[in-house]
């Protein structure tokens, strides 16, 4: 039975992959110019002949349905084209550029789920006093606002007034001549994490909040109370485990969220991971950079879906496997 569910999942999955690569498709080929308008705006019009020959070194001058089959069935053969700019194929390129994404994406994911759950746990269950509206109306306040601002101001201030930071970069110049430090790339990796940390608490702490609050209503609880246990023991022991089920898919799905949102973070502070590489993909018209950009960010997002689907099979045990799954 477990079996047939999993399936059923997989099946499910490799649907939605298929259609958000081939929606994917569609709208990258719907975009206007190309990377020969890029390199060269009157190149097209002066020389034609160079504009064509480039179409048809790549394939861009086949019909777009042509294109497509050619591009699912590269895809299914590990085959995701070469970068226009960079000369590479695009799966080496991506493997280089997500290392440096992790090292920010994977510490501000940590500590943004760790701190969005504590908080709001602890506001939820002690909801309506002033340190919780407080605290609310801040995480209204800092959401409210968009994260690139937050990456401009955190520069501007701990960066060029109290030259705490530097104002850019993943290495300091130093690295020509010593070579790369990890301690100077964690000096230049703090504001992109605090920035991504900072800009990922309220989704988490919202969920949190008002996943303690349904909870603290419900039937256990108030016998859990009634029995005279220490509230302590009954947060931690029934409302908190309860209160964390609705947590399992927004941290999966966070997780797959952080890649694809951190396209403001990198490019401001020049941090050489996805996100830049997504910007300077999308000015240069680099196409099948750009589908390959999309195409790992759909496999993380579906993968982070899939894993949360299957785990709310072993942490809930209110959830039965049965025919209508």
């Amino acid at each position: 039975m477990y079996a047939e569910y999993i399936i059923k999942r997989f099946f499910y999955s490799f649907l939605a992959f298929f259609i958000s690569i081939s929606i994917t498709f569609s709208i990258l080929h719907l975009m206007p110019g190309d990377y020969i308008h890029y390199l060269a705006p009157y190149l097209a019009e002066v020389n034609p002949e160079a504009s064509e020959l480039f179409r048809h070194q790549f394939g861009l001058d086949k019909p777009i349905i042509e294109q497509y089959f050619i591009y699912i069935y590269n895809v299914f053969h590990g085959n995701w084209g070469y970068s226009f700019q960079y000369r590479v194929p695009v799966l080496k390129i991506i493997s280089e550029k997500l290392y440096w994404t992790l090292i920010i994406l994977l510490p501000s994911t940590f500590l943004s789920i760790v701190i969005g759950i504590f908080m709001g746990a602890h506001f939820g269950w002690r909801s309506g006093t002033k340190k919780d509206l407080s605290v609310l109306n801040v995480m209204i306040f800092i959401r409210a606002i968009p994260s690139y601002w937050w990456a401009i101001m955190l520069i501007l201030v701990f960066g060029f007034y109290f030259n705490l930071f530097p104002l850019g970069g993943f290495i300091s110049i130093s690295a020509l001549e010593l070579g790369i430090n990890y301690l100077d790339v964690l000096h230049h990796a703090i504001l992109p994490i605090f920035t991504l940390t900072l800009c990922s608490i309220p989704g988490i702490y919202y969920l949190m909040r008002n996943s303690m609050l349904l909870t603290v209503g419900e039937d256990y609880i108030i016998t859990a109370r009634a029995k005279g246990l220490e509230e302590r023991n009954v947060l931690r022991k029934h409302a908190l485990k309860n209160a964390m089920l609705p947590m399992i898919t927004m941290i999966t799905l966070e997780c797959a969220h952080m890649i694809t949102g951190s396209i403001f973070i990198e490019t401001i502070f020049s941090w050489p991971g996805l996100g830049l590489l997504t910007f300077n993909a999308i000015l240069a018209r680099d196409l099948f950079l750009l589908q390959g950009i999309f195409l790992i960010c759909t496999l993380i997002i579906i993968i982070a879906n899939f894993i949360a689907d299957l785990s709310y099979l072993y942490i809930d045990p209110r959830i039965k496997v049965g025919e209508s799954a």
